[in-house]
């Protein structure tokens, strides 16, 4: 009798199902080409041995599949039926009849009864569990920039880079995903394959952070920055810096405090809304949109490094310093060779202002200024440069304006702008527009620049002495200049509208 093979004929697979499966010797079987179709194979079988049809059934390690294997019988008209084969299945192989695939099992069982070798038909499938997913944790903001820069020459500059992980104000800097319980499973059997849930993941706030009620959000409750660790997680609103602002550090760039317990080395820069150094500052940059604090003091080289506030400025001393406040500058000991500009400038108890230039706005209370035997000294006092430097901007926006409506008025005279055609011309348009706007903003410009030089101007300036003033010092109030020729002590200077001049007088005990 002759055996085909269902599917893709393959000679070696019917060499093997002769000698592993039939158990046939050599002699009683030979495989050849078929005479149907090339390519095929046919196992030509000799044999006077009667060998029932074999089922073999392979169920996976996790019980979710089952596939059979049919090997027609040799010398027997003995066909397999379908019934005999489900019982088969359930009883020997323990296998659930709703997972038994009906047309699968049932199309290879017609294979086998016309002669064929049909094997690994997939005839079960269970239904595997779906398993639940670990809750996902996502860091939204960037990791700190290690790297020093690199400059558009090829050059590094390694004081930009960055330590720290800086947020906005309400920025989302961490999304949760919760966790899935997933869905369980049944295997081919009938028995219940347990799902594996997921496993949740959340976030410790220390401060700094809020989310929202799902606990799927979570934003900072301000400027600040970041301190994680593992899950935990902080914004604080203030940066410390322990230590030295230095190679190791970098330049510095925050919208809330900064706190360096160290020094601020010649070079580097501190950017931030308020700025508290607890040792000294050299030749560096510091830069407040409010407050700055130094506790020991400014040591500059003069015209290297600016400190420079919004507001209120205080420092212990300062040597060859520039120096810029908004507000008040507080000096508690002594300040010499220093460029100061400043709303006011208090430096009493003990201590002394000796050299440089002080442009003050309205009120100068000191201990002692200037020394014996010391040099030039220039006390300029009655104007604000800061906001006269906001009216010469605006100043030079109003003769560009200018500029650009004379420019305008020019090509526009010599074009006849009443005729409706030339009106409609999209270039002419433009310039017509053009003209209406300058025309609207010209007048708030020049409002805005006599606000600011009227505000600029301090009602009543005025220098206390507490101590002594000396010799060299030059007194500038308003636009009246005085040289102090001798020594003089507790003394106060004003402007005297009457007389346009600068008066003095002693201060009462």
């Amino acid at each position: 009798m002759t055996i085909r093979i269902a599917g893709v004929q393959d000679k070696h697979k019917l060499d093997f199902a002769a000698r592993n499966i039939y158990t046939l010797p050599n002699d009683e079987y030979r495989v050849l080409p078929s005479s149907l179709k090339d390519g095929d194979y046919i196992l030509e079988v000799k044999t006077i041995r009667i060998i029932e049809p074999i089922i073999r059934v392979l169920v996976s390690d996790d019980m979710l599949t089952a596939r059979i294997s049919f090997y027609p019988g040799i010398n027997t008209d003995k066909k397999t039926k379908y019934q005999d084969l489900v019982l088969h299945l359930t009883e020997k192989d323990k296998i659930s009849p709703g997972y038994i695939n009906e047309k699968a099992l049932k199309d290879a069982i017609e294979l086998l009864n016309e002669g064929f070798i049909v094997e690994d038909v997939l005839i079960c499938e269970g239904d595997p569990p779906v398993h639940g997913k670990d809750a996902k944790i996502e860091f939204l903001f960037e990791r700190p920039n290690v790297k020093p820069k690199l400059l558009p020459n090829g050059k590094v500059d390694y004081k930009e880079f960055t330590k720290f992980i800086l947020v906005d104000k309400d920025q989302l800097i961490i999304k949760r995903t919760p966790p899935e319980k997933g869905r369980d499973g049944r295997d081919i059997t009938g028995n219940i394959i347990k799902a594996v849930e997921g496993v949740d993941k959340g976030i410790e706030v220390v401060e700094g952070v809020y989310s929202n009620l799902e606990k799927t959000e979570y934003r900072s409750k301000y400027n600040g920055h970041i301190i994680l660790s593992g899950n935990t997680v902080s914004v604080l609103p203030m940066l410390q810096i322990n230590g030295d602002i230095d190679m190791r550090v970098g330049n510095i760039r925050f919208e809330g405090t900064v706190l360096v317990s160290g020094n601020v080395q010649s070079g580097f820069l501190v950017d931030a809304d308020d700025i508290i150094v607890e040792g000294i500052v050299e030749n560096a940059d510091l830069k407040a949109r409010n407050t700055i604090v130094i506790k020991r003091g400014i040591k500059g080289v003069i015209d290297k490094g600016m400190i420079k506030a919004g507001g209120n400025i205080s420092v212990g001393y300062c040597e060859n310093a520039n120096i810029s406040a908004g507000g008040e500058l507080s000096i508690e000991k002594y300040c010499f060779n220093s460029n100061i500009e400043a709303a006011s400038i208090k430096a009493d108890g003990k201590a002394i202002i000796s050299g440089g230039s002080l442009k003050i706005f309205s009120q100068l209370h000191v201990a002692n200024i200037g020394s014996k035997n010391s040099g030039k000294m220039e006390v300029d006092i009655g104007y604000s440069p800061l906001l006269q430097n906001k009216a010469e901007k605006v100043k030079v926006e109003i003769n560009q304006l200018s500029e650009s409506m004379e420019k305008i008025n020019d090509v526009l005279s010599k074009i006849n702008i009443q005729d409706p055609k030339i009106q409609q011309n999209p270039k002419v348009r433009i310039l017509l527009d053009s003209a209406d706007a300058f025309k609207r903003r010209l007048p708030l410009l020049e409002k805005k620049y006599n606000d600011l030089m009227r505000k600029s101007v301090c009602d009543a300036p005025k220098i206390v002495v507490e101590d002594t003033i000396y010799p060299g010092v030059e007194l500038k109030i308003l636009s009246v200049s005085r040289k102090i020729k001798t020594e003089m002590t507790r003394v106060e200077f004003t402007y005297n509208e009457l007389s346009k001049d600068i008066v003095n007088k002693p201060i009462q005990s």
